[in-house]
């Protein structure tokens, strides 16, 4: 169990510390503004149109 959780450790260190790279003097592990502008959300499209919505008749049954 032992071996189980130090070979699981090392390997997330080996991870963790090959997932941050230093490229040019430059980290690349966060975003930077001056990398490149992320685009504003769009709106919503529906897949398929929405269903036509019958009309409630008022109360009373609308005999009146």
């Amino acid at each position: 169990m032992r071996r189980y959780i130090a070979l699981t450790f090392a390997f997330a260190v080996l991870t963790a510390a090959l997932g941050c790279q230093h490229i040019g003097g430059k980290c690349d592990c966060g975003y930077n503004p001056s990398d490149y502008p992320i685009p504003p959300l769009s709106p919503a499209h529906p897949s398929i149109p929405a269903p036509a919505v019958k009309p409630t008749p008022p109360p009373g049954g609308g005999n009146e």
